[in-house]
C-alpha cells in the first residue's frame, strides 16, 4: 500500500528542481570543449569562430592510447 506523501514534502521537492534548472544546465555540445577544456577563460567572437581546436573538437588530444606530438618514447 503506498502511502502518500505530505503536501510540505511534494513543495519542498518542487523548489529544490526549480533551484537545480536555476543553477545546473546542460551544456551544448558546441561549447563543451570551450567551457570545461580551454586554457582561455574567455575568446572574442572571431577567435571563437576560427578556433581550430573547437572546429576539430580537439581531436587526438583527449583519446587514450594517442601519443601527444610532442611526446617521445624512451625507447
Amino acid at each position: 500500500m503506498t502511502q502518500a506523501r505530505p503536501k510540505r514534502f511534494v513543495n519542498l521537492t518542487r523548489v529544490w528542481h526549480w533551484l537545480k534548472d536555476q543553477w545546473i544546465r546542460e551544456v551544448p555540445e558546441d561549447f563543451a570543449l570551450c567551457e570545461f577544456d580551454c586554457r582561455k577563460l574567455q575568446c572574442l567572437e572571431g577567435e571563437w569562430d576560427t578556433c581550430q581546436r573547437r572546429l576539430s573538437r580537439a581531436s587526438g588530444e583527449l583519446m587514450p592510447g594517442t601519443p601527444h606530438p610532442g611526446f617521445r618514447s624512451k625507447s
